[in-house]
């Protein structure tokens, strides 16, 4: 069988693969649920989806019905929202905890 042939997610995998590299599975960091970021974010879904409406962050829409969430872009919402002691500067704060 011919390496054009191929149909479906094998050969969609296999251009993926040649275009990005062999690891370009394990160095991206899979997105997650709306009951996930719900969770992550300790809010309810209902309260996801309002910020979702008002598009306070970014979100994937696959299909009709179904949204992911990128983790990352929930962290920067979170650090948006941080409000920062009295006596610490502005923008003084380091990620590593």
């Amino acid at each position: 069988m011919n390496r054009n042939d191929k149909q479906g997610p094998v050969a969609a995998t296999d251009t993926v693969q040649r275009v990005a590299g062999e690891n370009w599975m394990t160095d991206r960091i899979a997105n997650i649920s709306a009951q996930e970021a719900a969770r992550f974010l300790g809010i309810s879904t209902r309260d996801l989806k309002e910020l979702r409406r008002r598009r306070v962050f970014a979100y994937y829409r696959i299909g009709h019905r179904t949204v992911t969430y990128h983790p990352l872009d929930l962290v920067d919402f979170l650090d948006k929202c941080r409000v920062a002691p009295v006596g610490e500067a502005k923008g003084s704060r380091s990620h590593s905890r």
